[in-house]
């Protein structure tokens, strides 16, 4: 079986390792190029980011980018 992207997991991934770094907004979008719209559209799950997007976005926050496609069970048992 084949996961899809967890758009929702990713928006508070996003959010959440944003306020950890006490970082802005405007921080992320100078560290990663985007536009304000585009980035606050990621991080209120109105839109899924674009692949170059995503791959910048988790480089930014060290995170493997498998992470998202993961299914619950397994986010879980990782955690253990």
């Amino acid at each position: 079986m084949r996961n899809q992207f967890d758009g929702e997991h990713f928006r508070v991934y996003l959010k959440i390792w944003r306020n950890m770094h006490n970082l802005s907004v405007s921080d992320v979008m100078e560290l990663t190029g985007m536009a304000r719209s585009t980035y606050s559209f990621y991080e209120s799950g109105d839109r899924a980011p674009d692949l170059a997007h995503f791959s910048r976005l988790c480089q930014l926050m060290s995170v493997d980018a498998a992470e998202f496609f993961k299914t619950p069970e397994k986010v879980v048992k990782r955690g253990q």
